[in-house]
């Protein structure tokens, strides 16, 4: 393949926006293979009293670009007691009797699969 002197500005330039795009779609797979990871971690770790809150988690794709993507894991059943039972609550009137421990399973799988997903971002921008 020639390229002439006046067109190698734009041959290089063609060149990396096609590397830049390439990088940009194995990213866009391995969040989104990430943000699978964690729900299943999320499912896995959540506390068990009737099971509704464990089948709940979801994750889907909210925003996607040429260029960004954004995606959101959430509980569509009973989105309520997230906080509750990551954080844990006092009881009845604001007393520590009665008060529920807090029961940490979102926090430790996001930092799970924030990691492995740093390596594999370091990885695939080596390729």
């Amino acid at each position: 393949m020639g390229v002439k002197t006046d067109s190698l500005a734009s041959a290089i330039a063609k060149e990396l926006a096609e590397y830049s795009q390439d990088v940009t779609d194995s990213l866009k797979e391995e969040i989104k293979q990430a943000a699978k990871e964690c729900r299943r971690e999320i499912q896995e770790k959540s506390p068990v009293l009737t099971g509704s809150y464990r089948k709940g988690w979801r994750d889907k794709v909210a925003y996607e670009s040429t260029e960004y993507i954004r995606v959101v894991i959430r509980n569509r059943t009973d989105y309520q007691l997230t906080h509750l039972l990551e954080d844990g609550h006092a009881g009845r009137g604001g007393t520590a009797k009665g008060a529920a421990p807090p029961h940490p399973h979102i926090g430790p799988a996001e930092k799970n699969v924030e990691q492995k997903l740093i390596r594999k971002v370091k990885v695939i921008v080596k390729k």
